[in-house]
C-alpha cells in the first residue's frame, strides 16, 4: 500500500475526510492540512536530470525524448527552463579520464547511432544534473572499428562537389580526385554525395528533402555552403553601381535557412557535420567576373577596394562557426588548414574561390584529422 504522506508538514498521521469528484481526501492530523494526492506531479527529478545532461553532452531534444520514452515539447521545456552555469564537481578515481567537450559530445553521438536500439540511461547520481551512466545493452566491440564502413549524405555547393575550374579550357569540371574521393579510399567512407553546383542553402534543403531515403541509412549529414550565398548579380552591379545590391541571401536569411537544415536533419536523428569556407583570392575572383563587364563600375560599387570581396566572403564564413556554435554541432574547420600554408592562394585554382588539386588534399587532411579525433 502507497506510504500516505501530508504534503505539507510530512505527517504520516491522518484521518479519512470524504471524497472530492469521487476521490478519497485526507486531513493531516498534525497541521490539519485537506490534501487527496499523495503522489507528486510531474516527471521523476531523475529523468530531467538525465535529460538535461545528454542535451549537455549534444544529443539532439528529439532523440533524448525518444531514450527516455518522452515527448520532445518536454524536454524542449526542460532545457528553457534550466539554469545555465551550475557549478558541478565529480569525484575523481582511477578510471576517470578527463576530456573536451566536443570530444565527449562526438563520443555520445556515435554511440546512439552504432547502438540506438538498446541504447539506455541508467539514473545512478544526478545530485547536480550533470553525471551519466550510458548503457548499451549487448554491445558489440569491434576490434577493427577504425576499419568499419561510414557513410556520409553531402548537400552543398561546388566545392563538396568537387568542382575546379580549368584555366586552359575556361570550364568548370569535376576532379577526380576531390577530398570526397581521398576520404572514400583512405578512411572507408562511403558518400553520397548530393552537392551541386551553384548550390544555397535553399537548394540544398530541396535536395535534402528529395533524398530522404539516403539520409535514413546514413550515419552523419555533411552540409557546405555560404559561397553562393555572399555573391551578387555581378550583371546589375556592373550596369547599375550606385544602386545597393544585394547577395543571393542576406547574413540574417542565411543564418535562419542554415539553422533550420540542421534542424531538419536532427528531427531525422541524424548529427550534421558543417564545413567551414576555403579563404578565397580577391584579385584573382575580381579579374573573372571582369570579363565582360565594365571593370570601373565594378570598382567602383567596391569603393575601389577590392580586397572587400575577401572581407565580404569571410563574414559569411564566420557566420558558420556561429551557426555551428548556435545549432551545437561539430564544424569540419578547413580555413585553417589554408590560411597556415605560406600563401594559401597556390592552393586555389585561377578563379580564386575553388580549391585546386593541393586544396582537396589539405580539405581530406582536415576531415581525415577531424575523423581520428572525434569519430
Amino acid at each position: 500500500m502507497e506510504k500516505i504522506i501530508c504534503k505539507n508538514c510530512g505527517a504520516t498521521e491522518f484521518k479519512k475526510n470524504g471524497f472530492v469528484f469521487g476521490v478519497q481526501r485526507y486531513q493531516c492530523k498534525k497541521c490539519g492540512l485537506q490534501f487527496t494526492k499523495t503522489t507528486p506531479h510531474g516527471k521523476d527529478a531523475r529523468d530531467k536530470a538525465t535529460a538535461l545532461a545528454l542535451c549537455q553532452l549534444g544529443v539532439s531534444q528529439n532523440q533524448t525524448a525518444q531514450i527516455l520514452s518522452l515527448t520532445p515539447t518536454t524536454i524542449a521545456r526542460w532545457v528553457k527552463d534550466f539554469p545555465k552555469n551550475i557549478p558541478y564537481s565529480f569525484n575523481n578515481n582511477s578510471k576517470t579520464k578527463e576530456t573536451d567537450e566536443t570530444t565527449l559530445r562526438a563520443y555520445i553521438r556515435q554511440l546512439y547511432i552504432e547502438n540506438r536500439d538498446s541504447f539506455w540511461v541508467s539514473q545512478n547520481n544526478f545530485a547536480n544534473g550533470y553525471e551519466v551512466d550510458i548503457l548499451i545493452k549487448n554491445r558489440r566491440v569491434d576490434p577493427q572499428k577504425k576499419k568499419q564502413t561510414l557513410t556520409l549524405c553531402g548537400f552543398g555547393d561546388s566545392i563538396l562537389q568537387g568542382i575546379i575550374h580549368d584555366a586552359q579550357t575556361n570550364q568548370y569540371k569535376i576532379l577526380k580526385d576531390s577530398f570526397v574521393n581521398i576520404s572514400k579510399e583512405k578512411l572507408n567512407i562511403v558518400w553520397r554525395n548530393f552537392a551541386r553546383h551553384g548550390s544555397t542553402v535553399i537548394e540544398g534543403e530541396k535536395a535534402f528533402l528529395s533524398h530522404q531515403m539516403h539520409v535514413k541509412e546514413c550515419d552523419y549529414v555533411v552540409f557546405s555552403f555560404g559561397s553562393n550565398e555572399c555573391n551578387h548579380d555581378w550583371d546589375k552591379v556592373s550596369q547599375n553601381p550606385n544602386l545597393p545590391h544585394r547577395p543571393r541571401l542576406s547574413l540574417d536569411e542565411f543564418h535562419e535557412k542554415y539553422i533550420h537544415l540542421i534542424h531538419l536533419a536532427q528531427k531525422k536523428g541524424k548529427v550534421p557535420l558543417l564545413l567551414s569556407l576555403p579563404p578565397i583570392d580577391p584579385e584573382r575572383f575580381f579579374n573573372g567576373i571582369v570579363q565582360g563587364r565594365n571593370k570601373e563600375n565594378l570598382l567602383k560599387a567596391m569603393n575601389g577596394q577590392i580586397n572587400k570581396i575577401y572581407t565580404w566572403h569571410s563574414m559569411y564564413n564566420l557566420e558558420v562557426f556561429k551557426i555551428a556554435s548556435e545549432a551545437n554541432v561539430p564544424i569540419i574547420d578547413i580555413t585553417t588548414y589554408f590560411l597556415k600554408q605560406t600563401d594559401y592562394r597556390d592552393f586555389l585554382c585561377d578563379d580564386g574561390t575553388h580549391p585546386n588539386h593541393q586544396g582537396h588534399m589539405l580539405i581530406a587532411r582536415a576531415l581525415s584529422d577531424f575523423y581520428k579525433k572525434y569519430v
